[in-house]
């Protein structure tokens, strides 16, 4: 009888082991290629946004150009990270549910199953498929202990063939046809399995205790019991990186409508000086165009007036050639020599006239600089602007660094529940110094001078991302420390 029974609790361990592929591969972000490629992609999301972010142009049309020509490669990221959060808490939001739906049960048919532990082999007990209220999940049969020792092997054969068949109908629907995220409601059931898990194992070793004689058996058995355990914690690591995961796409989310107020803002003042530097090009096209005809007249009258000064020359040295060869003809030669000079005086008022057409256009230049001297006095007002934009970009900046004093306090408590582990605790204080004088540079930097708001916005990218990684290390330290309590135990 205790033969049949030990044969009976192996066979059902090597189905457990079988099946414990399917938990890791759903709670490891090593195992998990799904889990890893999102956070991959994710990553190079960020970067490529950063990098768009922080390109910079020679000048303003350089650079509001730039702008409109990236707003949809942005607005593509952002969708991104959407589709990503989603697909993330789908994910999360299955797990947890199977967890909710399956393991509670499965705890109720074992614990029957170690109250009836001296019965006969024949003894009644309700079939899986009615003892769960919905499909099982595979993989989650090694948390479930070896409490049914007394189903017989018919039973425990059709038993291991439901879950494989149900654990592949999950897995293909689950991701699809999974209902909204859960609230609290689920966290407080999970919470209740988990309690109920860890009180299993004493229930399983008193049980194994009574059925097993063979020492070899007992040691195998103990084997299980310790990757029992070890399957509890990962259950425990995995729940806390679970709630890691589902706050950091919370802020991903915040950071992303932000963004997106902040792409919407900026498309609105681009659009803006967009139609203002049309506009300016316009004028300075139509004030060369301008130009070059002044210019067109201005060489025409030269041409002329030296055409007409060769003109005076050659007539002169024909009239003084007349003068020497015609001494007769004096006379008529003077009257021509005054009909020339009244030319000369017309040629000269003309010139005149043009010198005062240059002057008229000389004035009318300087109205026009005067113009653009106004405009100028427009962008000054508007630098005036930005420089107010600035100011709130400073309050933001305040409110960030309030945010970075309660980070401070929350890693003062961390601290203070790592005093067990004097050596990590070390390194806590000196990541915390090292945040600290990071802080400090950051400050620093930021009161050297006021810049416009995309330079702002690359530099707080930064800091969040340096943040982010300074806090993901603390915790990782810490739950390291919180880790080795539970080994212990």
């Amino acid at each position: 009888m205790a033969s049949k029974k030990s044969s009976k609790i192996m066979r059902r361990l090597e189905s457990k082991k079988s099946h414990s592929w399917w938990w890791d591969s759903h709670i490891s972000p090593k195992n998990s290629k799904w889990l890893q490629e999102n956070l991959e992609q994710m990553d190079q999301n960020i970067k490529r946004m950063l990098k768009l972010i922080e390109e910079d142009g020679d000048s303003f049309a350089k650079k509001a150009e730039m702008y409109y020509q990236k707003r949809p490669e942005l607005i593509n990221l952002v969708e991104d990270f959407y589709r990503m959060y989603r697909s993330l808490a789908e994910r999360y939001d299955n797990v947890t549910g199977e967890l909710r739906k399956n393991i509670p049960s499965d705890l109720q048919s074992q614990g029957s199953g170690v109250s009836s532990a001296g019965s006969e082999p024949t003894s009644s007990l309700p079939s899986p498929r009615h003892k769960s209220g919905g499909p099982r999940a595979a993989g989650f049969g090694i948390f479930l202990g070896g409490g049914g020792g007394n189903v017989s092997p018919d039973k425990e054969g059709d038993e291991s063939s439901v879950l494989d068949s149900e654990s592949e109908s999950d897995d293909s629907s689950s991701v699809n046809n999974y209902p909204s995220p859960l609230g609290h409601d689920g966290d407080h059931g999970f919470c209740e399995v988990k309690e109920k898990v860890d009180s299993r194992p004493i229930e399983v070793h008193d049980d194994l205790e009574a059925e097993v004689v063979d020492p070899a058996e007992f040691k195998k058995i103990q084997t299980l019991e310790d990757e029992l355990r070890i399957a509890k914690e990962k259950l425990h690591v995995s729940d806390e990186e679970i709630n890691s995961l589902r706050n950091e796409l919370k802020r991903n989310e915040n950071l992303t409508m932000q963004l997106q107020k902040d792409v919407s803002v900026w498309t609105a003042k681009f659009e803006k000086e967009k139609k203002e530097v049309s506009k300016l090009h316009d004028r300075i096209a139509r004030y060369k165009t301008n130009l070059s005809e002044r210019d067109q007249e201005i060489r025409g009258l030269k041409e002329s007036i030296s055409n007409s000064n060769k003109a005076l020359s050659e007539e002169n040295l024909q009239l003084q050639e007349e003068i020497k060869k015609l001494l007769k003809e004096r006379a008529f030669l003077e009257d021509n020599a005054k009909e020339m000079d009244v030319r000369c005086q017309c040629l000269e008022e003309e010139a005149k006239r043009a010198l005062a057409g240059k002057s008229e256009m000389e004035a009318l230049l300087g109205s026009e600089i005067e113009q653009l001297q106004s405009t100028i006095v427009e962008r000054n007002g508007c630098v005036e602007e930005l420089k107010s934009m600035n100011n709130e970009l400073n309050d933001e900046i305040d409110e960030m660094k309030k945010h970075l004093h309660d980070l401070h306090v929350e890693h003062v408590q961390l601290i203070a529940e790592a005093d067990g582990t004097c050596k990590q605790a070390e390194e806590l204080r000196s990541t915390v110094k090292g945040m600290e004088e990071e802080i400090r540079r950051q400050q620093e930097t930021i009161e050297e001078g006021a810049e416009e708001k995309r330079e702002a916005i690359r530099q707080l990218c930064f800091s969040l991302e340096h943040y982010r990684n300074g806090y993901h290390r603390l915790r990782q330290v810490f739950m390291g420390n919180k880790g080795l309590p539970v080994m212990a135990s």
